[in-house]
């Protein structure tokens, strides 16, 4: 019995570091687990769109662009009446909306709730080239 007694002591004491070992570990996994678990990143940056190119160029072509594509309705400069009445004149929508929403509808394709109104999709160059002539509308204001 005494010799039984004797190894269930050594077991003992052999298991013990061991489980010690494994707590702490856990422990320490736990830990840092809960610690990355409540850091809180950093808020995700409002990505601002890049400022189109308000070159001369890129402004006149937007100009030109605007005068085939819209003119037949809108007044797209900055004084003067729409030959259509219904259609909002240029320098009215650029108070309306930001230039980055008018960019995201330009991209998507402009659709409107009256039937006068085409269906237009621009490309990507024409669209910078519409908001630069529009940024000009706006600031001659």
């Amino acid at each position: 019995m005494i010799r039984i007694n004797a190894l269930l002591f050594t077991n003992t004491q052999c298991e013990q570091p061991w489980r010690r070992t494994m707590f702490i570990a856990r422990f320490a996994s736990a830990l840092a687990l809960s610690c990355a678990a409540c850091a809180s990143p950093e808020p995700p940056s409002r990505s601002v769109l890049p400022r189109p190119d308000i070159s001369e160029q890129a402004t006149l072509r937007g100009q030109q662009l605007a005068t085939q594509a819209c003119a037949g309705c809108h007044a797209v400069g900055v004084v003067g009446a729409s030959p259509m009445e219904e259609a909002t004149p240029f320098r009215t929508i650029v108070e309306r909306y930001p230039l980055d929403r008018l960019e995201e509808a330009f991209a998507e394709g402009l659709v409107t709730s009256h039937p006068a109104m085409p269906a237009y999709v621009f490309r990507a160059s024409e669209i910078d080239d519409l908001i630069a002539y529009l940024e000009t509308v706006k600031s001659e204001r």
